[in-house]
């Protein structure tokens, strides 16, 4: 149940509490308050470290979706190529137009930018439990910005490469 009080809303105390503070001083009462506030802030905060931790699993199972799909779609192009070779649909080494050249080159490199995004990110999940257990958050901003410009330049250059080709 919560109570209205003139400026907001305050919850109801445990029947035990209430009964432990009858009949007591109001320096027995704060006292007895502020171990109860004490007692209830570490819980909290113990529960917003879980969160923590738990985003921070979340997060890494996300890049690691990522990575196997990355891995999954270049293996799939790479067979692909392999395919066509089989059929004789292109020549060995050959491609057809400008599309499908070195396709099999393209779903290699797919594999190593999965492989790549695993490391990155088992480092990013420890970085982070380490920032998280010892209390002290530092943003990664530096690879960040880092990664952002590396795989903008790559698709701007796999653009311009499935274009003009």
């Amino acid at each position: 149940m919560l109570q209205q009080t003139s400026s907001n809303v305050v919850p109801d105390l445990p029947p035990e509490l209430k009964q432990s503070l009858e009949g007591k001083d109001g320096a027995t009462t704060s006292t007895l308050l502020g171990i109860y506030r004490t007692r209830l802030g570490e819980r909290r905060t113990g529960l917003a470290d879980l969160r923590s931790h738990l985003a921070n699993e979340r997060t890494h199972l996300a890049y690691v979706r990522t990575a196997i799909s990355l891995i999954s779609f270049g293996i799939t192009l790479n067979r692909f190529m392999v395919f066509l070779e089989q059929q004789g649909t292109i020549k060995p080494g050959q491609g057809t137009g400008h599309l499908l050249r070195n396709t099999g080159d393209v779903g290699g490199g797919m594999v190593v930018l999965g492989l790549v995004l695993i490391v990155w990110s088992i480092y990013r999940y420890w970085h982070v439990n380490r920032d998280i257990v010892q209390a002290n958050f530092r943003p990664l901003d530096g690879a960040v910005y880092t990664l952002t410009v590396l795989l903008f330049l790559i698709g701007g250059l796999s653009a311009v490469w499935l274009l003009f080709a």
